[in-house]
């Protein structure tokens, strides 16, 4: 009984429950357990280094880098939101739902 207890609270994790709401099952990318601030420049990294070679002159770089971190903006609002209000819904159910 007691490693099925560990187990649900070992899963208590936001992004495990992240990656459930989103994905419908457990998150299996080992990349995802790390800090927030090593998974950013890691994919930082990695666009920065594909868009150099796609784009070597400057000027294009720089339009080809502000319309994906304007893509991305606008995907960070909309799942920002969206996580907001299915927070709201979970608080919601946990506190005043009587089901």
């Amino acid at each position: 009984m007691r490693n099925y207890i560990d187990a649900a609270f070992a899963r208590a994790d936001l992004r495990h429950i992240r990656s459930f709401i989103l994905q419908g099952a457990e998150d299996i990318n080992p990349d995802n357990e790390l800090p927030y601030k090593a998974r950013l420049e890691m994919c930082d990294n990695a666009i920065d280094e594909r868009l150099k070679t796609l784009y070597p002159n400057r000027e294009d770089y720089d339009k080809a880098y502000n319309d994906l971190a304007t893509a991305l903006t606008v995907h960070m609002d909309v799942f920002t939101e969206i996580g907001m209000k299915l927070g709201a819904r979970l608080l919601y159910q946990l506190l005043i739902s009587e089901e």
